[in-house]
């Protein structure tokens, strides 16, 4: 098969999913389609300016023809394996996008530091410092309690002065660990089969009241009070 048939053949599948999702029908021209889904789906606003990039080409291919040997309708010039190539996995991913079950870090993780709320707060600080992390989720049985971060202990030392952190534990200062009161940053819950493009917009949209998103906690539902599967950061969804 020639590349300008694969190219075709994967523009007719991209074409026919898009009609599908909106009920539409031939009236609405290919590029409308990636339009109207770019207002209703992260994953194709994400991608718009490439489907379109690959609209025209695919224009170029079908109306760009020739007669050659006796044949009308060969294609004046071929695309690229390369370009194909990429096309193909633009349409695995529109098909079958990653999820936050694909690429969280669970909390058994070695990259992943999480403490109890009888966890001392010296132990948790050199933790941080030593492994460089800014944030310490707080768990137990499986379900958030709080999280301790670099702008937790600013506020601890703001309002509380300097004090022996050698005898506080995390159950001591339970108020200061609540998300809800975190200043400069907040953290998000998203359910397990959430796609990563609609993660990746909430990091893009991230600054919320002048605050910064830190992690995204995974659960099953999306919801605060169930058990607590993994994180995700905006560095887990740079690849």
């Amino acid at each position: 098969m020639s590349n300008s048939d694969r190219f075709l053949n994967i523009y007719n599948e991209l074409d026919q999913f898009m009609r599908v999702s909106l009920d539409e029908d031939s009236r609405t021209s290919h590029t409308q389609l990636i339009e109207k889904l770019a207002k209703k789906s992260n994953l194709f606003r994400f991608y718009k300016n490439d489907l379109k990039e690959f609209a025209e080409l695919r224009n170029a291919i079908v109306h760009n023809t020739h007669f050659c040997n006796n044949r009308y309708g060969d294609v004046i010039a071929e695309p690229h394996d390369i370009v194909v190539e990429m096309y193909d996995e633009l349409l695995e991913k529109i098909n079958s996008p990653k999820l936050a079950k694909d690429i969280y870090r669970h909390l058994s993780d070695e990259n992943v530091l999480i403490a109890t709320t009888k966890t001392k707060i010296m132990n948790i600080i050199k933790a941080m410092h030593d492994k460089d992390f800014t944030c310490v989720p707080i768990i137990m049985n499986n379900k958030l309690i709080g999280v301790f971060s670099e702008n937790v202990l600013l506020s601890l030392i703001a309002k509380k002065g300097i004090c022996d952190f050698r005898k506080l534990i995390i159950n001591d200062i339970l108020e200061y660990i609540q998300i809800e009161n975190h200043q400069g940053e907040y953290f998000e819950f998203c359910k397990v089969k959430d796609n990563i493009f609609d993660l990746k917009e909430l990091f893009q949209k991230q600054m919320l009241n002048k605050k910064r998103l830190e992690l995204i906690f995974v659960t099953g539902n999306g919801q605060r009070n169930e058990e607590i599967l993994g994180v995700i950061s905006a560095w887990d969804l740079v690849n």
